[in-house]
């Protein structure tokens, strides 16, 4: 089946309900008996309309989520309206970077996961997307400010800032591994992806986006450029803070 027939299965779901339900009830886990699941979604016609689409698959008497199939039903079912917080936390970690990856993706960029450099000390930043000059540097974090993260978040957003600010700095020999060679007037962006629920917040110009607001951030970032801390590699190998 090919990626447009997922797609008309998935936007053949008006209710997000039943999408939800399968994701909380198959929570940390790709692979299920579909008798465990919830009534609400045993039902015959539901399952099989994912497993036409390829968004499931039988494996003996269990089935499980191939690939990237989780992650679009996620955002189906956030796309329907659901609420993130349920449909977000069902995800694991792993998961819940697939799904900013996938925005990503969606919008053009080219995305590195986990990406590690080693300057005088390790560093891993989870996700660098390169698009023309820009590049994202993006810590995501499955919590937010109303589980009492506040603080937790702020100081996340200053390390963040820290490690985008050590790989301007070291760009040069990190250039080629960030797959952007032939990139001019190279320009890093620190930013994080939450799973709050509220509005985009900002610490020290370093954006805190809530993961269902992530795409609109994506579709506007351009005309947002002068509030966003952004980071730029020099000749002179020092780092300017703009």
């Amino acid at each position: 089946m090919s990626m447009n027939d997922e797609e008309w299965v998935l936007s053949s779901f008006t209710n997000g309900f039943q999408l939800r339900s399968l994701l909380v009830a198959t929570k940390g886990e790709s692979s299920f008996q579909s008798n465990h699941l919830p009534e609400s979604v045993q039902d015959v016609t539901f399952l099989s309309s994912l497993e036409s689409a390829q968004l499931l698959k039988k494996d003996g008497n269990r089935l499980n989520f191939p690939g990237y199939a989780k992650i679009r039903v996620a955002i189906r079912a956030l796309q329907l309206g659901e609420p993130n917080r349920p449909v977000l936390t069902a995800l694991t970690w792993q998961e819940f970077e697939e799904f900013v990856a996938h925005v990503l993706t969606f919008h053009d960029f080219t995305v590195l996961q986990r990406f590690r450099f080693s300057t005088n000390r390790r560093f891993e930043i989870d996700i660098v997307a390169h698009r023309q000059s820009v590049l994202l540097c993006i810590d995501c974090k499955q919590y937010g400010v109303r589980l009492g993260k506040a603080s937790s978040l702020r100081t996340a957003a200053e390390e963040q800032l820290h490690r985008t600010q050590v790989l301007a700095d070291n760009f040069a020999r990190f250039q080629a591994d960030l797959g952007c060679l032939d990139t001019e007037h190279p320009v890093l962006i620190p930013l994080m992806v939450t799973m709050m629920s509220e509005d985009i917040l900002f610490h020290d110009r370093v954006p805190i986006i809530p993961a269902p607001l992530f795409n609109a951030f994506l579709l506007e970032y351009d005309r947002q450029r002068d509030s966003l801390r952004v980071v730029q590699p020099s000749s002179s190998r020092q780092t300017r803070l703009i």
